[in-house]
């Protein structure tokens, strides 16, 4: 399963390039799926674009999980804790906590053959597939 990371800030790409770092010193991360960085492409004239999203690669539902406890930790060490978005087939889900209830609803959301917004017949997913998942207020901040 593949998924992308987003992390919505002023900082440009310091924030995602510290999730990145981050992410790789989490051994419950490491072990069971593989993250790089996507850089913009560069416009004519520039030497390089700035990250844009993480890409992750991972092996089982479970490490999806664990990718998300991860982000919700990463967040809450911020003194400015930005809005991290975990994209899968135009399916996104808001982490905001590493609570049980956010992991399994993002797990729920995102596993599967296809996402959970993908089955869903009328096009709108229900228990947080697209939106908040976790934390006071269920929006971004």
């Amino acid at each position: 399963m593949q998924v992308q990371i987003v992390v919505d800030g002023t900082d440009g790409d310091q924030s995602l390039t510290s999730l990145y770092r981050w992410l790789l010193q989490d051994p419950e991360v490491t072990r069971d799926a593989v993250v790089l960085p996507v850089a913009d492409r560069p416009g004519t004239g520039e030497m390089g674009g700035a990250f844009e999203v993480l890409n992750a690669v991972l092996t089982h539902a479970v490490a999806l999980g664990g990718l998300a406890v991860s982000c919700a930790a990463w967040r809450a060490s911020r003194p400015r804790a930005p809005v991290i978005r975990i994209e899968r087939d135009g399916v996104t889900v808001t982490v905001e906590d590493g609570s049980p209830d956010t992991v399994r609803r993002v797990v729920e959301a995102l596993d599967g053959p296809e996402p959970r917004a993908a089955r869903e017949e009328d096009g709108a997913a229900a228990d947080g597939a697209h939106g908040a998942v976790g934390g006071p207020g269920q929006g971004p901040e």
